[in-house]
């Protein structure tokens, strides 16, 4: 992988709170995931990434623990990643996505996903 840092975090500076989906699961994700997945943050951050504004993300339903799994969640990165990019941290592996909505960024990017990630889920 050849991340661009530099460009990559001045994407996610860029971002307000207009751009991250507001429902109550993304919320959830958002409010949670830095604190939850420290590992993971460190190393999202080490490729420009903020971690609390993800570009898209997959929750299944609650289960009957209160918990909510996001099977997949995806970030932006500037530059290039090989499509058989893979890299685990703890139970959470890493991949270049070849399935996600249209970035509408037209200099040389890919979105990066990972998936699992297990979170207490509150309605707030």
């Amino acid at each position: 992988m050849k991340p661009n840092i530099e460009k990559t975090r001045a994407y996610y500076c860029n971002l307000g709170p207009e751009n991250i989906c507001d429902c109550a699961y993304c919320q959830n994700y958002c409010a949670r995931v830095k604190a939850a997945y420290p590992e993971v943050d460190r190393y999202l951050d080490s490729l420009g990434v903020d971690i609390e504004k993800p570009f898209e993300t997959s929750p299944l339903e609650p289960d009957e623990n209160g918990y909510l799994e996001y099977c997949v969640c995806q970030y932006v990165v500037f530059g290039s990643c090989p499509e058989d990019f893979t890299h685990q941290i703890g139970d959470v592996t890493f991949g270049r996505s070849d399935c996600h909505p249209n970035t509408k960024i037209d200099e040389e990017h890919f979105v990066l996903d990972f998936y699992p990630i297990r979170l207490p889920f509150e309605e707030s």
